[in-house]
């Protein structure tokens, strides 16, 4: 049944869902960067610095964890960046919730009274056909 409402409640649970789908990408893209991070950690553990050679070995070898850490360091940045996000996107979503929830229950009222008021001029309907076929048979009779 179809209210003043029923456009709203749908432009409403439109912005929600598409709220929960940036709120589920956002998070896919926090489970990527820390995956990301344990890689980094995973070859910097597995980095061996050479015991011996020369200073260009040992200065190469420097560079590379160097530049690990680094990775690390921008991936660490990155991921709080994101969990930030979430943060905002999760409150978005609570408030476009409530909202839609409120929508929605004006919608289901909006219902319930077309309803009653649908109940209530059948009623009288029904009142008005009996009075008729009453006085039809009155009539009848009479005759």
């Amino acid at each position: 049944m179809k209210t003043k409402f029923s456009q709203l409640v749908k432009v409403k649970k439109r912005k929600v869902d598409e709220i929960e789908s940036e709120l589920l990408d956002t998070q896919n893209q926090k489970r990527r960067v820390e995956i990301e991070i344990k890689n980094i950690l995973q070859e910097i553990r597995e980095l061996k610095a050479p015991q011996s050679g020369n200073f260009a070995e040992l200065n190469l070898s420097y560079s590379y964890l160097s530049n690990l850490s680094n990775q690390k360091k921008f991936k660490e940045e990155q991921l709080h960046s994101i969990i930030q996000q979430i943060e905002v996107i999760k409150e978005l979503y609570k408030e476009a919730n409530i909202e839609y929830e409120k929508i929605k229950y004006l919608d289901e009222q909006e219902i319930k009274r077309q309803l009653e008021e649908l109940k209530i001029k059948e009623n009288k309907d029904m009142d008005e056909i009996a009075n008729l076929l009453h006085s039809r048979k009155k009539i009848e009779v009479e005759v």
